[in-house]
């Protein structure tokens, strides 16, 4: 027998899925898989700590043959298997999740919208101002309000944060401990399942949003109406709550699947490979994304802003990265 099919077999008789080895042996669930795949072997270290963790000798697992000492079934104690989690937990940590994923969503959303309250108050100041140059009682008054409603809008969003963490507090050893999810995972299929059918369109949404929020700075990049103070207020005004709606959507869909994710111990990550790809291939992308600005400000004569090109860049590259990761993550 080899070491692959040892390591195979020790894990199904204790109970354990990849998923809970590579948890154990701070590993991937991929290196797990290569090992019991003789596409790869554990290091020295790890061969050892899978010795003391199945209690068998590390001849058995490097040699040919039966176990020299094996641990039965019937001889591990119960303290030694991993907890299993109960039904009830699951839901009341499923409905605290999507609870606490719309509170800090939606905190997100509120700092980003804050400054609309500004936009809006500089608009009304400049329309009872009259074109007088001279701030008048009320026109600072509108101000201020716009000031404080802004600050009093990202103290909410604030208080919302903070409650949505409390929210979870109770679920910290769900993140902490490991659990045997060898029943439990099957029962979870359906709801992955269903995640994906009711929250993939948040994706589709957030993803128009982003692109169109592009329109406040765009419009601000024509000269005959960003001349006018109204204008540029009015263009920002509109970027921000655009904004806002896409980040509401975005990060609900990120928070949700990431507490989902750590329901079940499974986290992706990039291949090596992958991984520097995406990390020159961001250098590169930033220094051509700067460069086509630099070129547009100087040697274009302002026939198009070169603002753009920067909010434009990196409203793509957030897209890029998250659909890059989603795909290409194991």
């Amino acid at each position: 027998m080899r070491l692959g099919q040892k390591i195979a077999d020790l894990r199904k008789k204790n109970n354990l899925s990849q998923e809970g080895l590579a948890e154990i042996m701070n590993v991937s669930r991929q290196a797990v898989s290569k090992w019991e795949s003789e596409q790869s072997i554990p290091d020295i270290e790890k061969i050892v700590n899978l010795s003391e963790l199945f209690g068998v000798t590390t001849d058995y697992l490097l040699k040919s043959g039966e176990p020299s000492f094996e641990l039965k079934n019937e001889d591990i104690n119960d303290k030694d298997k991993l907890p299993v989690l109960s039904d009830e937990l699951v839901k009341k940590y499923l409905a605290a999740s999507q609870k606490s994923s719309k509170l800090r969503a939606l905190a997100i959303a509120l700092i980003i919208f804050s400054p609309v309250w500004i936009c809006f108050a500089c608009i009304l100041s400049i329309f009872f101002n009259h074109g007088s140059h001279y701030e008048t009682p009320l026109t600072f008054t509108i101000s201020l309000s716009g000031y404080v409603a802004a600050i009093i809008t990202i103290a909410i969003a604030l208080g919302l944060f903070i409650y949505s963490l409390l929210n979870m507090r109770e679920f910290e050893q769900i993140k902490k401990q490991n659990f045997d999810l060898t029943e439990e995972r099957k029962k979870l299929e359906f709801t992955i399942k269903l995640f994906h059918q009711n929250n993939d369109k948040y994706i589709v949404f957030a993803s128009i949003l982003a692109v169109l929020s592009i329109i406040g700075p765009m419009i601000n990049g024509f000269s005959n109406f960003s001349s006018s103070n109204i204008g540029f207020i009015i263009t920002w005004g509109i970027t921000f709550i655009i904004f806002s709606g896409a980040s509401y959507l975005f990060t609900f869909y990120l928070f949700q699947r990431n507490y989902l994710s750590t329901l079940i111990k499974h986290k992706k990550h990039l291949p090596i490979k992958l991984h520097r790809l995406f990390v020159y291939g961001s250098w590169i992308y930033a220094f051509f994304i700067l460069g086509i600005t630099y070129f547009i400000r100087y040697y274009t004569y302002n026939i198009f802003n070169a603002d753009n090109i920067l909010y434009l860049g990196f409203i793509v590259y957030c897209l890029f990265t998250y659909f890059f990761i989603k795909e290409k993550a194991e």
